[in-house]
C-alpha cells in the first residue's frame, strides 16, 4: 500500500510509474542542492539508492507522515546510513517535514546529521552509520511483528560493500533461520566502495549464489528501472516461507555525469561547488529534473547560508569575553602552521615501509586515515598491503597472525571502528597474546565533524587504557605523531596510536624534547612571531618548578589548545601556567603528574573524549601516589556524557567546550577554589 492515511487506512497518494521517475530526479536534485551547501556527504550511494527510496517511500511501503509512530507502518532500516541525503529527502517528498528543511543538511544542531539519527527526524527508524548493524535490527523487528500477529513489512537498505563485514552473514544466516519471510533486504549492488570496486578490495563473487545457499528467497533488477524495482518490491511482499534480498545493480552517482561509477565520489560534494564541470549546476543538468530555477535553486541555498549564519552567531558568543581575541591566528602575531595529525602518519608508514618485515591492513579507509602512505609512492610495496574491507575484527585477527610469524603489523581505521567494533579482538588475541600489532585509531574525537556521532570516537581512551600490556598513545600534532609511529615501530608488543583528522596547530619539531613514556612539560615565555616559538619544552622528570599557579594536564589536539589557554591566562591576569603533554597514557608518566600535583595544587585535564576518561586515568594517579601533606583541587574539560553530532570540526570543539577560552576561565575557577 501506498502512503496511508492510518486514521481510516487509505491511501493518501498513489503514484504512477512516470510520476515516480519524476519524483525520483527530483530527489536526486534536492540531494544534490542539499549536499553541495553542506560542502560535504555521500553523493555517490545517495544517487544509486534514489530510484528505490522513491518507490519504497511514495509507492509501496505503508507508512503515514503524519502519524510516523502508527504501529501498522512498515518498517524501513537504513543499515547503509551514510546514504543519508536520500533518506532525508524521500522522508521530505513524502510529507515527514518540509523539503527545504533538507537544506540544513550536516549543519551544527539542524538534525539532519551526516548519519542518521532517529531521535532529531520522524521516519527515521535507526540511528546508523556504522556498517553491518542494520539487517540484525530488522531481524528484531520482523521477530516482533510475527511475535505481535502484524501483517507490516519489515525493509533494510544495505550496500554491496556492507557484505564485508561478518556481522552481516551472521544476520542473513539467522533470518533464514527463522523463516522470516515479512523480511526484505534491499542491496544497493553499485560496485564501489572507499578503497575501489567491491571485487577488488573483497571479492563478493555472486550474492546471487550466497544468499540463496542461506535459503533466501533472491529477486535481481535493474536498480535504475522504475518498473522492475515496484515490481520486485511487490512480490518480495507476497513472498512466503523465506526472507527476501533484492539485489538491485545500480551505478553509484546515478544521473550525475561527472559522479557516475567515480569512487571519489563516495564521500564528497560536488568539487567545484555550485560553477564548473564537476558542479551543482552541471548536475542539475544532468538530472534534468523540471521546475530548478536559479531562483529555486538560489532560495535553497540561502536556507543553508543562512543556518550557518545563525551557528557562525553563536560559536562566536563562546569564544569571546577577554580583553582581545586568542582565537587560531587571528593576531598579527603568535602564528601557527596547522596540518592534520593524520599526515604525520602518512609520513612515518611511508617510511617505516621500507622494511621488508613491516606490513599494513587497511579498512576500506585507507586514504582517508593515510595508511595508504604505506605503499602510494612505492608500488612495490602493494604485496605487503592488505585491503581487509569493511571488516575490522577480522583484519584485527589477520594482524595478529602475521604478528605471531614475525611481521610488524600495522593496521588501521576510523577510531570508532579499529578500537570499539574489535575490542574483544584486541583485548583476547591481540593484547593477551602480546602479539606485535600497532592498531591506528584515526579520526580521533569529534575532528570527523560533519559524520556525526556514529564516527566520532569518544571512548577509546578508556576502552583500551585499561586492556593489559597494551600501549596507549595520543601525540599532540602532525609532527609528534610522525615521531611517535616510529617510535611505537621500536616496540615490540600490542600499541594503539590515536591521531585526529582535521588540521591542528603544528606545536613541535625536530628539536622538541621526545621521549616514548615521559611526558613534556611546556611552559609559556611570552608573545612571539611564531607561537611554537613561545613556549619552551622540556622532559617531565628534567623540570625544575617555577612556582606556576595551576597545571593543564592534557593529551592530543587538545595539548595546542592548552597551550593557548596558558597564553590568555598570562596575557590576560598574570597566571602562570604548566602545561603537560601526556603523549604516551599508557605506559603513564606518574612521576610528573604527581610533581605537578604538589607544586601547584591545582590540576586540569583536557580531553576530545567523554569526560574522565583521560581525566580519571590521572587522577586515579593522583589520588594512589600524592602526599597528602598539602590539598590539590582538580577539574576536567572534556565531551559531557553525550554522543556527537554533525558539524564543522571547530565548531563541535567550541560547542562542547573544549577550547583554550573555556580551559582558561575553568583554571581561574580553580585558582580560585584553591585560594
Amino acid at each position: 500500500m501506498p502512503i496511508t492515511d492510518s486514521s481510516i487506512n487509505e491511501p493518501r497518494k498513489d503514484y504512477s510509474i512516470s510520476e515516480l521517475e519524476e519524483k525520483a530526479k527530483e530527489m536526486r536534485a534536492y540531494s544534490m542542492i542539499a549536499l553541495t551547501s553542506a560542502g560535504s556527504g555521500h553523493t555517490g550511494g545517495s544517487l544509486s539508492i534514489m530510484d528505490i527510496a522513491a518507490a519504497l517511500y511514495l509507492k509501496v511501503a505503508t507508512h503515514d507522515p503524519v502519524n510516523p509512530g502508527w504501529d501498522g507502518r512498515d518498517r524501513i532500516f537504513w543499515s547503509a546510513g551514510h546514504k543519508a541525503p536520500a533518506l532525508y529527502v524521500a522522508l521530505a517528498t513524502s510529507g515527514y517535514f518540509p523539503v527545504e528543511e533538507v537544506m540544513k543538511l550536516r549543519k551544527l544542531g539542524s538534525g539532519f546529521e551526516g548519519h542518521p539519527n532517529r531521535l532529531k527526524l520522524p521516519g527515521v527508524e535507526l540511528s546508523s552509520g556504522s556498517l553491518g548493524h542494520g539487517l540484525g535490527v530488522a531481524i528484531g523487528s520482523a521477530l516482533d511483528s510475527r511475535l505481535n500477529n502484524s501483517d507490516n513489512h519489515v525493509y533494510c537498505i544495505m550496500g554491496d560493500g556492507e557484505h564485508n563485514e561478518g556481522s552481516v552473514w551472521e544476520a542473513i544466516m539467522s533470518a533464514a533461520h527463522y523463516r522470516l519471510d515479512n523480511l526484505i533486504a534491499v542491496i544497493d549492488k553499485n560496485n564501489l566502495q572507499i578503497d575501489g570496486p567491491t571485487d577488488e578490495i573483497m571479492c563478493l563473487s555472486s550474492l546471487k549464489n550466497k544468499y540463496e545457499s542461506f535459503c533466501w528467497n533472491v529477486i535481481e533488477i535493474d536498480g535504475h528501472n522504475m518498473k522492475e524495482i515496484v515490481s520486485a518490491l511487490e512480490k518480495a511482499r507476497e513472498f512466503k516461507g523465506a526472507p527476501t534480498a533484492i539485489i538491485a545493480k545500480t551505478v553509484k552517482g546515478k544521473g550525475v555525469s561527472y559522479a557516475e561509477n567515480m569512487v571519489c565520489y563516495h564521500g564528497i560534494s560536488p568539487k567545484d561547488g555550485c560553477i564548473g564541470k564537476e558542479s551543482l549546476d552541471q548536475a542539475l543538468e544532468d538530472i534534468g529534473a523540471s521546475g530548478f530555477t536559479k531562483e529555486k535553486v538560489n532560495g535553497l541555498l540561502k536556507i543553508a547560508s543562512d543556518r550557518q549564519k545563525e551557528i557562525d552567531k553563536k560559536i562566536q558568543n563562546k569564544i569571546s569575553g577577554f580583553s582581545r581575541n586568542y582565537w587560531w591566528n587571528s593576531t598579527d602575531n603568535m602564528k601557527s602552521v596547522m596540518e592534520s595529525t593524520r599526515i604525520g602518519f602518512g609520513r612515518a608508514i611511508k617510511e617505516l615501509g621500507a622494511d621488508l618485515n613491516t606490513v599494513a591492513l587497511g579498512c576500506d579507509l585507507s586514504d582517508s586515515i593515510k595508511i595508504s602512505s604505506f605503499y602510494k609512492d612505492n608500488p612495490e610495496r602493494k604485496n605487503r598491503f592488505f585491503s581487509m574491507g569493511i571488516a575490522e575484527a577480522n583484519a584485527t585477527l589477520v594482524a595478529s597472525g602475521l604478528a605471531k610469524e614475525g611481521k610488524l603489523a600495522f593496521m588501521g581505521s576510523f577510531g570508532v571502528f579499529s578500537t570499539g567494533r574489535n575490542w574483544e579482538q584486541l583485548r583476547t588475541t591481540v593484547a593477551y597474546n602480546k602479539f606485535n600489532v600497532k592498531v591506528t585509531a584515526a579520526h580521533g574525537g569529534i575532528s570527523v565533524g560533519p559524520d556525526g556521532a556514529t564516527h566520532q570516537s569518544l571512548e577509546e581512551i578508556a576502552l583500551i587504557n585499561y586492556i593489559p600490556d597494551m600501549i596507549l598513545t595520543v601525540p599532540c600534532d602532525s609532527f609528534e605523531t610522525e615521531r611517535m609511529t616510529k617510535a611505537l615501530a621500536l616496540i615490540d608488543g600490542p600499541a594503539v596510536i590515536r591521531y585526529a583528522r582535521e588540521s591542528t596547530a603544528v606545536v613541535t619539531n625536530s628539536d622538541t624534547p621526545f621521549k616514548f613514556g615521559e611526558a613534556l612539560v611546556i611552559r609559556y615565555r611570552g608573545e612571539r612571531e611564531n607561537f611554537s616559538d613561545a613556549f619552551q619544552w622540556h622532559i617531565g622528570s628534567q623540570y625544575e618548578p617555577e612556582g606556576e599557579d595551576v597545571s593543564i594536564i592534557a593529551c592530543g589536539p587538545m595539548v595546542p589548545e592548552a597551550m593557548r589557554a596558558a597564553w590568555i591566562l598570562k596575557e590576560e591576569f598574570g597566571i602562570d601556567t604548566r602545561i603537560i603533554n601526556v603523549h604516551t597514557i599508557k605506559p603513564l608518566d606518574k612521576g610528573t603528574i604527581i610533581k605537578a600535583a604538589e607544586d601547584t595544587n591545582a590540576i586540569i585535564t583536557c580531553e576530545e573524549h567523554q569526560k574522565g576518561g583521560f581525566g580519571n586515568i590521572i587522577a586515579g594517579a593522583v589520588c594512589a601516589l600524592k602526599d597528602y601533606n598539602s590539598p590539590v583541587v582538580m577539574d576536567m574539560i572534556g565531551v559531557e556524557d553525550r554522543f556527537g553530532e554533525s558539524g564543522q570540526p571547530w565548531e563541535l570543539l567550541i560547542e562542547h567546550g573544549l577550547i583554550a577560552e573555556n580551559i582558561a576561565k575553568k583554571a581561574r575557577e580553580l585558582i580560585e577554589k584553591k585560594k
